[in-house]
């Protein structure tokens, strides 16, 4: 049976195309009955004709009802499609076009300068990022924003009647209708707009968050793994730059794989589990492990002197020395590690790739020594001051100009990535930018006004008196700011962070809106317009509960103002003129005046929408493609690989599946390649090993790293026999393999294979092959492989006759 769309399922956009086009058609059906059952409400009023012109009304039914059901036919016709032609663009792109121009007409009728089409045109262009792909939203907006511009142009100007749906008020009931029915209008739109930014925005980072920690770790070990120690110990080298020093450690558990080829790899996989563990015991609260390796793991000490580093790192080697790990047949797994130290207390100048480096030699004479003891690096000689970096060279005092220009174009595009992810700011940075948003909406008011104050014919559109009263507040406003402004930034520099003062910031910005709004008509364009934008730019840059927390007291605020001013407490839109309705502001000045207020708001809501909500699915992938593979080779990782296994698994029950094969190798004696090249040839051995093993594989195998040295491929479709061919033709492959190292010596590699099928582990009562069972006899298989010498493909339950020569 089909699931159930929940939130979670929404805000992974799980939705093929033709079910985003879908999402447009049902709001358009929901929002038209709603507004079909408000104008039938209206028209079984006895008093309808002092609220709307009737005729216009009655015909109107008909033409809703053929809406809803256009929409709904395409929406059937959707749903068929979804099933056959789940990629159609063009089902997605009609599907938007319907929504857009169905709201351009009601827009026409209730006013294209009224609240309601503030809202709608706002939040269907917010809301659409969320569902639809980013060229239909432009697509859509190409059409409907001028569409309403030369509606509004055409009744500014006498061509069209402005609302002729509705009748301008006249007393306190028309008033108070009116603002009812630009709230019953623009209330579907504004709770669809807020409900899916924010339940959007809330999974995308949680769930971003989730991934980018299953990238970040080991599967296994469920610690740090190369990735994310690597980047966590450059974030440590640039603080050890400016305070205390920082030793790295190299840990490699000796001789692992005698406990891997004796008792298996579960066994080996608990001794790096209990190995974690007691590090993890043993080590300092702030110190941080990450697996390196196959057996080595990375030990970032920071804030220590070299000689506590290598008392710590000795009582971690005695600790594991005595560790008590039983394998399967209760034999006990002899355990010791050598480790590598290095430390930077003598010289701050050491980056991390130093660091690692000099810590590995010192792990190599560990090894040479002995093993299991604990060896300190010899720091190389202090160089020269490290280079600036790049852009700071280039706007470095005496650079060309066109090395200027090329350095700015540099921080423009740090600016757009740091757009793209303004929650990663500092919290004072993103306050700074809200009262920069204040002060640009407030300076902007200013210039209006002094435009407005400045033309011969002002009479005719303002009350001249209030708005000479309000400048002076403006610029009082604008002071205010100015001083909010500076606060902020002297607690930036000081690295201040307070919650408190980001609530004020966002309670003032929601006030000044709510404001603006009064003075030129709380049921106005640009009152939608800031009220469906402002919410998307607060949470894409401050926390959701003081953004919530800001909309609830500014709606409060909107709606204490739009009633007091329908029930003649306050006047509405005092700003406009008294010869014109302020309901009705269909004057080419107040029509370009309104573009102008909102044309800000917008621009940057959209911009913000485009770069974050838009961009959101293409960064979630490739977050999750960091989940899924590994650091050093590119394919997938355990965790990956073992989903891909029980993926291909054969379904219980099903008599004809076709059978599955799977193949684990080891590369052959791995560790002398580390101990007598170092872990960085190491490293390239695995990444052309990868290289050569994906260029012998179907586009339907899967490969994927197991462990340090060890790899499993996924083969579907393929027998016993089948997969031996593979295994011989991929050994045969990397025996032939030339790698040198830096010094032109040769680096021989080989592999053992052990090979396990599903068609072959059929046992009476089992419905088929479980992931571990496949994986357990191709264990068995390549333990077989390395007893028998090495660089051989062995079958589960037997030996496949192909010598080491092939």
């Amino acid at each position: 049976m089909r699931a159930k769309i929940s939130l979670p399922t929404l805000a992974e956009l799980k939705w093929n195309s033709v079910e985003r086009g879908c999402a447009p058609l049902a709001q358009v059906v929901f929002v038209y009955a709603y507004y079909l059952a408000g104008l039938l409400y209206v028209l079984a009023r006895p008093d309808r004709a002092h609220f709307l012109d009737v005729a216009l009304a009655r015909q109107q039914v008909p033409v809703f009802a053929a809406i809803i059901a256009g929409a709904a036919l395409l929406l059937g016709a959707g749903l068929r499609l979804r099933r056959r032609y789940p990629d159609s663009f063009l089902f997605q792109l009609a599907g938007s076009q319907a929504y857009c121009l169905s709201f351009v007409w009601f827009g026409y009728l209730v006013g294209p300068q009224s609240f309601a089409a503030g809202v709608v045109l706002m939040g269907a262009v917010l809301t659409g990022y969320v569902m639809l792909d980013r060229r239909v939203i432009l697509a859509g907006f190409a059409v409907s924003f001028p569409l309403l511009l030369a509606i509004n142009v055409a009744a500014a100007h006498g061509l069209l009647p402005y609302a002729p749906l509705l009748r301008t008020p006249v007393d306190a009931a028309g008033v108070l209708f009116w603002t009812h029915a630009a709230l019953f209008v623009a209330a579907p739109h504004l709770l669809v707009c807020t409900v899916a930014t924010v339940v959007v925005i809330h999974e995308w980072r949680r769930r971003e968050a989730f991934v980018a920690g299953l990238g970040l770790t080991d599967a296994l070990t469920k610690t740090h793994n190369r990735r994310s120690i690597l980047g966590l110990l450059e974030k440590e080298v640039a603080r050890a730059h400016r305070g205390p020093a920082l030793a790295v450690a190299l840990l490699d558990l000796d001789h692992f794989k005698r406990i891997n080829d004796r008792w298996g790899h579960a066994t080996g996989d608990r001794v790096l589990q209990e190995t974690v563990e007691l590090l993890r015991r043993v080590l300092r609260s702030g110190d941080a492990i990450g697996r390196f390796g196959g057996e080595e793991f990375l030990l970032l000490l920071p804030g220590i002197s070299a000689v506590a580093a290598q008392a710590l790192l000795e009582r971690c080697r005695a600790e594991l020395a005595q560790l008590e790990i039983l394998a399967d047949n209760d034999e006990r797994a002899a355990l010791s590690a050598s480790f590598g130290l290095a430390c930077n207390e003598t010289d701050a100048a050491l980056d991390a790739a130093t660091l690692v480096r000099i810590a590995d030699a010192a792990l190599y004479r560990a090894k040479q020594a002995g093993r299991n003891r604990v060896e300190l690096a010899e720091l190389p000689a202090p160089g020269a001051a490290p280079e600036l970096p790049r852009r700071r060279q280039l706007l470095r005092r005496g650079a060309s100009l066109a090395e200027r220009r090329r350095g700015w174009r540099g921080w423009w595009s740090v600016l757009r990535h740091l757009v793209r992810g303004g929650r990663a700011w500092p919290t004072m940075a993103r306050v700074i930018l809200g009262l920069a948003l204040i002060a640009g909406m407030y300076l902007q008011f200013v210039g209006w006004a002094l435009h407005a104050l400045g033309r011969p014919d002002r009479d005719a559109f303002i009350d001249v008196a209030l708005m000479e009263r309000h400048l002076g507040h403006l610029l009082e406003a604008v002071g205010g700011v100015a001083v909010l402004l500076a606060v902020a930034v002297w607690m930036f520099r000081r690295r201040i962070e307070s919650r408190a003062f980001q609530f004020v910031v966002m309670q003032y910005y929601a006030l000044t809106l709510i404001s603006m709004g009064h003075f030129v008509g709380m049921l106005s364009f640009p009152a939608g317009i800031m009220l469906a934008g402002s919410p998307l730019i607060g949470l894409i840059f401050f926390e959701t509960r003081i953004v919530l927390w800001s909309l609830g007291v500014g709606m409060l605020a909107f709606l204490g103002y739009a009633y007091a001013s329908a029930y003649g407490h306050l006047p509405y839109a005092p700003l406009i003129a008294p010869g014109i309705s302020p309901y009705h502001p269909a004057s080419p000045f107040w029509m370009y005046s309104y573009y102008v207020f909102v044309l800000p708001t917008m621009i940057i809501a959209i911009l913000l929408a485009d770069q974050t909500l838009g961009r959101w699915r293409q960064r979630g992938e490739q977050v999750a493609e960091l989940s899924r593979t590994d650091a050093l080779t590119g394919v997938h990782n355990r965790r990956s690989i073992l989903r891909q296994l029980e993926r291909a698994l054969p379904r219980p029950g099903q008599a004809d599946a076709p059978p599955l094969a799977v193949a684990l190798l080891d590369l052959d004696h791995f560790k002398r390649i580390n101990d007598g090249f170092g872990h960085p040839v190491g490293d390239r051995v695995l990444q052309e090993a990868t290289r050569v093993l994906q260029g012998c594989l179907r586009q339907t195998d899967a490969i994927g790293r197991y462990g340090g040295e060890e790899f499993l491929l996924v083969l579907p479709g393929t027998t016993l026999e089948g997969a031996a061919i593979l295994a011989e033709r991929c050994r045969q492959r990397l025996a032939d393999c030339v790698i040198t190292d830096e010094d032109g010596r040769r680096i021989p590699v080989t592999a053992s294979f052990g090979l396990a099928c599903s068609e072959n582990l059929a046992e009476p009562g089992a419905d088929a092959a479980t992931a571990d069972r496949l994986i357990r006899h191709a264990d068995a298989a390549l333990y077989r492989a390395k007893a028998g010498g090495r660089n051989r493909v062995e079958l589960q339950g037997e030996a496949l006759p192909m010598s080491a020569a092939g």
